[in-house]
């Protein structure tokens, strides 16, 4: 039997903005960034604009506000990662020409994360990023077993397991 595949976060963002942005316009897997404009010139707009959508970053999402853009990133494991990125991606806004019409807006970066700390609040408050936990139901189990996974019995288990499959050709 194949595992299941681990891909939390694309639920947990489109969750999270139903419950906290529902009554506003939001895009998910947004690209960011330039386009070339020798690509334009020769591909014509939409093409360049489609060309290009895999060497550019995506934000998980942008949420309209009347006067302010919510760029968000949600991350259940390296969530640091997902800090970092956001300073990086609202650098980027200006220049993404199919955010032309909100290039003047004031950016909010959100990272939505599961759990967090006093580390990951600190980092987020000094980069003017605002932490929001967002932990449905479905997702306190596969947070509860990340934070179990560095303990030695998880280890232990986990090697078992592993010993297990490869013993049955299965891995």
């Amino acid at each position: 039997m194949a595992r299941k595949t681990r891909q939390v976060e694309t639920r947990m963002v489109s969750e999270y903005l139903l419950q906290s942005y529902a009554n506003f316009p939001t895009r998910t897997g947004v690209p960011l960034g330039k386009v070339s404009d020798t690509l334009m010139a020769q591909a014509g707009y939409q093409k360049a604009i489609l060309m290009s959508r895999p060497y550019r970053p995506e934000v998980d999402a942008i949420v309209f506000l009347p006067n302010y853009l919510v760029i968000i990133e949600a991350k259940v494991w390296n969530v640091v990662n997902g800090a970092a990125k956001l300073p990086l991606y609202k650098s980027l806004i200006p220049v993404t020409p199919e955010l032309a019409e909100y290039k003047n807006r004031e950016v909010i970066m959100e990272l939505v994360v599961g759990w967090t700390n006093d580390n990951l609040e600190l980092m987020a408050k000094n980069a003017g990023i605002r932490v929001r936990v967002f932990c449905p139901d479905w997702l306190t189990d596969i947070v509860d077993g990340m934070h179990k996974y560095w303990t030695a019995d998880y280890q232990a288990e986990r090697q078992r397991i592993m010993g297990m499959r490869s013993s049955l050709g299965l891995e």
